[in-house]
């Protein structure tokens, strides 16, 4: 795979621009869309399937800034993003082997964590997402969450955090450090305190596989793997314990 000529400011201009646009620009959509369509659209069209289709929308704008800088202010192939098929077979299968193998490391985190809320009598407050799983009513609606959780979210986020921010961290930092700067940020973006340990050891698997394999197959199927497990645990709770999701 070529090296990356892009740099920590070009990294730093992106992430800008996905606080902005998810901070600032949400709100300033959806209030242009009440202005548009009228105050009671979100009374007629679910909330949650405007939040859903915003955060698609972001998330699509920023991977074509990713790509902008890639392609023609670097002028770089996809390629150097890790998006290739090299060795395909073999890293998928070597990249599942690891998530396996850390697998019992992140459950064990997610137990600790819980142990230290329930001993400081503090009860996690559940991602936004987690709880539209858990509550929404719609299939079409689930389906939608569903489709973005498993599927579109792993293949851009992958991309933001392991074939764009590592390399431009790499080229400043070095590879380790890259590692543990880009699976910080990744668990940090998620905004919660509470899954921020097994986020973390998450990143840090997904950082040392790209590492290895050079390209981004083995991330995105992990990633996809491991949100898949996440939800179908959540549709057990939804459907067979009323919703409840049991702390350890």
């Amino acid at each position: 795979m070529p090296k990356s000529r892009w740099n920590i400011r070009d990294a730093i201009k992106v992430f800008f621009a996905y606080i902005i646009l998810m901070f600032i620009g949400m709100p300033v959509l959806v209030q242009f869309i009440r202005i548009i369509f009228g105050r009671n659209i979100l009374n007629i069209i679910d909330n949650t399937s405007v939040i859903l289709f915003l955060s698609f929308f972001i998330n699509v704008l920023v991977c074509t800034y990713v790509f902008y800088i890639v392609k023609v202010v670097h002028r770089q192939s996809i390629a150097a993003l890790g998006l290739s098929t090299i060795n395909l077979p073999s890293n998928i299968k070597w990249g599942i082997k690891q998530y396996l193998f850390t697998l019992p490391f992140i459950i064990i985190a997610g137990i600790i964590v819980n142990l230290i809320s329930s001993y400081f009598d503090i009860t996690p407050e559940m991602q936004d997402v987690v709880q539209w799983v858990l509550e929404e009513k719609s299939f079409f609606i689930l389906a939608s969450l569903l489709f973005f959780g498993v599927i579109l979210a792993p293949v851009m986020e992958e991309i933001l955090f392991r074939g764009f921010l590592l390399p431009a961290l790499k080229n400043t930092f070095g590879s380790r450090y890259a590692i543990v700067i880009s699976a910080f940020l990744f668990a940090g973006i998620h905004m919660d305190m509470f899954a921020i340990l097994q986020i973390f050891i998450l990143g840090l698997l997904l950082g040392y596989v790209y590492e290895k394999t050079q390209t981004l197959a083995a991330p995105i199927i992990i990633h996809v793997l491991h949100n898949s497990l996440t939800l179908m645990f959540l549709l057990y709770f939804k459907f067979f314990l009323k919703g409840k999701v049991p702390l350890f």
